[in-house]
């Protein structure tokens, strides 16, 4: 894709020369109908969008938002992206890799999460990667890590969890944009609803503002999948207005969008009670889905919400319009990382003791 294919940018020529971007994935990614599962649940009009395929080297959403983010950090010359994560954080994997490609080196500051196959198998994916890994335990630890590393080095990036700054928004702005082209052109009904895993906002914040340069009129559900303290409706419609006020200094034409908490709509109901939180109706998600369509969710983000929207469609709160699914992870098979650098022992010491037990089932 290229500049001048970017629905954003033929909607707005004015941004091209104030908004950086980078071609990282393949678009657009497909939609599908969920036959099979239509069946299961005896409900017609199941949709999914297929952005675990966003690119060859990692998909999932973070591929979208790292398009605008490293076009930023090259513009701005940096020679380091620093950014934060969970011990299994999708969002550092996929910087750290694609940070790589293009000559940038990434530190990650990590915070507990539930110790998982996933969790060791990223932190050696981090390594193996030759991201600069520091354990920093909590929230108040991040800050503290991040602050020490951007004092410490020269040509830092900052860059928030989950590549939800106002740039990365951008990228799920592009993929509204994307789902209502791909209505228009036939190749799905306009959904009544869009369900999406909902964290640090970026990518639900992104799709509202999408969604509204569109006019498209559907009912945007993010699923929690953070504390409430960190994900709400006060929050989402703050970063909404924030990034529409920055795409608006740049052109005259973006209409005016200012959205309030109760234009916001979060199910808080499948979160589990912490952050990486394995829950029986996130692994009940995973495993309808791979049964009946062959299509693999993980327990942090997709699965939970998946499960709400299987909720949704059993408990009849929907009154049987289409519904779409936008699937969020990454369907590239990166085990072999796993297979040829999985020696916990080159990892920093603090991160060892996550390796007393080896729970990754192919090495």
């Amino acid at each position: 894709m290229s500049y001048s294919e970017l629905l954003l940018f033929k909607r707005y020529p004015e941004l091209v020369e104030n908004i950086p971007w980078l071609s990282l994935g393949s678009f657009p990614t497909a939609v599908q109908k969920l036959t099979i599962l239509e069946q299961n649940l005896e409900y017609d009009g199941i949709w999914i969008k297929r952005d675990d395929q966003t690119g060859e080297l990692y998909g999932g959403n973070k591929v979208r938002k790292l398009e605008f983010i490293i076009a930023d950090v090259l513009r701005r010359k940096k020679q380091w992206i620093l950014t934060f994560g969970g011990l299994g954080s999708n969002h550092c994997l996929a910087t750290a890799l694609y940070g790589r490609e293009h000559g940038l080196k990434t530190v990650l500051c990590l915070i507990d999460q539930p110790l998982t196959e996933h969790t060791q198998e990223q932190l050696l994916r981090f390594d193996y990667l030759g991201a600069k890994i520091s354990y920093a335990r909590n929230t108040t630890g991040a800050v503290l890590k991040g602050v020490w590393q951007l004092a410490s080095k020269w040509g830092v990036y900052l860059l928030g969890p989950g590549g939800s700054s106002e740039f990365g928004n951008l990228g799920y702005v592009e993929a509204g944009l994307e789902l209502a082209n791909q209505i228009d052109n036939g190749l799905l009904p306009k959904p009544g609803h869009v369900y999406v895993p909902i964290g640090t906002m970026g990518t639900y914040c992104g799709l509202k503002i999408g969604f509204e340069l569109a006019d498209l009129d559907i009912d945007l559900v993010g699923v929690r999948v953070t504390e409430r303290s960190m994900t709400n409706e006060k929050k989402a419609a703050k970063l909404v207005n924030k990034t529409a006020k920055m795409l608006q200094s740049f052109s005259d034409d973006i209409p005016e969008i200012e959205l309030a908490p109760a234009d916001i709509h979060i199910d808080h109901d499948f979160a589990g009670p912490s952050y990486g939180a394995v829950t029986d109706e996130g692994l009940e998600a995973q495993q309808l889905l791979s049964e009946t369509e062959g299509i693999h969710l993980e327990t942090t983000y997709t699965g939970k919400a998946f499960a709400g929207m299987l909720d949704h469609i059993r408990s009849k709160k929907l009154s049987g319009e289409p519904v779409l699914y936008w699937h969020t992870y990454n369907s590239v098979d990166l085990r072999d990382m796993v297979r040829k650098h999985h020696d916990f022992t080159h990892l920093p010491r603090a991160f060892h003791k996550f390796f007393k037990e080896n729970l990754i089932s192919y090495i």
